[in-house]
C-alpha cells in the first residue's frame, strides 16, 4: 500500500506540472478540455491521447451482518495509461476510451478478525491471540479499461459517465501483526476473485485539470461460493 501511496503523489505531482489540455474552437479561443496529461494529437484535430490518475476510498458494501470493513484504510488507485479523446467538431461531448491498472484493498475494521482461506473458500475468523496491531485486507490488481462520454457545461465544467471494464488478474490477503518490536506479513494468493467485472463510473471535472469521482461495482469482489460476499462504492480525486 505504501507503495501505491507514493506512486499516487508521484503522478499528482507530475500531472500539477503538466499542461492542461486544451482545444480549439473556430475563433480560436481556448477552451480547457479539463483533466490528465497531454500525450499529443491523433490523426487530426478532433482526437488526442492523455493519460490520467485517480486515488480514492473503498466503501465495501453488501457484506454480511457482523462483517465490518475500515473504509479510510481500503484504498484504491487507478491509473489510466493511455486514452484515446475524441471530440467532433464544434462540439461540446468527448467520447473516449483508456487502458491502464487499477489496484484495490478492503481492509476489515478492528483488530480481532481476519481474513483466511480454507478449502478454497475465503472466510472471515476471529484471530487467537491477542497483538498490539493485527489487519487483514484483501487486494487486487485489474487491467482496466474505462469508455467514457464527457459532455462539457462551460470552460471550467463538465461530467463524464461511463463504465470500466476489469480483467481482475490478480488476487491476495494480506494479513499483519505486530507484537512489541516484531512484525510479519502474511500473503494468501489465489483468493478467487471474480476475473471480470464492470464498474459504473462518474467524474465531474472542475477547473485545471481537477476532478472528483464516484465508481460502484455492481458485481462482488469473489466469485460466488468462493468466499463472503460484497460489493464496492469508491470515492476519490481524479486528475
Amino acid at each position: 500500500m505504501k507503495k501505491m501511496l507514493l506512486m499516487a503523489f508521484l503522478a499528482v505531482g507530475m500531472m500539477a506540472n503538466a499542461e492542461t489540455l486544451v482545444t480549439n474552437d473556430d475563433d480560436n479561443n481556448q477552451i480547457e478540455n479539463q483533466g490528465g496529461v497531454d500525450l499529443g494529437k491523433g490523426k487530426d484535430e478532433d482526437d488526442r491521447w492523455s493519460m490520467h490518475f485517480a486515488v480514492g476510498i473503498d466503501i465495501p458494501t453488501g457484506a454480511p451482518d457482523g462483517v465490518d470493513f475500515a473504509p479510510f484504510r481500503s484504498w484504491e488507485v487507478n491509473w489510466t495509461v493511455v486514452q484515446y479523446d475524441y471530440t467532433p467538431g464544434k462540439s461540446n461531448t468527448t467520447l473516449s476510451a483508456g487502458l491502464g491498472f487499477n489496484w484495490r484493498n478492503y481492509t476489515l475494521s478492528g483488530h480481532k478478525k481476519g481474513f483466511f482461506k480454507l478449502n478454497d473458500v475465503v472466510g472471515i475468523g476471529e484471530i487467537g491471540k491477542e497483538y498490539d496491531d493485527f489487519s487483514s485486507k484483501i487486494n487486487t490488481t485489474s487491467l482496466s479499461m474505462p469508455l467514457l462520454v464527457k459532455q462539457k457545461f462551460s470552460k471550467h465544467f463538465a461530467v463524464s459517465l461511463g463504465a470500466q471494464l476489469n480483467w481482475n488478474f490478480y488476487g491476495r490477503i494480506h494479513n499483519n501483526v505486530e507484537q512489541d518490536e516484531y512484525e510479519a506479513d502474511e500473503y494468501t494468493k489465489k483468493i478467487g476473485q471474480r476475473p471480470f467485472t464492470v464498474d459504473v463510473l462518474g467524474i465531474v471535472h472542475f477547473c485545471k485539470g481537477f476532478g472528483v469521482y464516484c465508481k460502484y461495482s455492481p458485481m462482488s469482489v469473489l466469485k460466488k461460493d468462493r468466499g463472503t460476499e460484497f460489493k464496492s462504492l469508491a470515492v476519490g480525486f481524479y486528475f
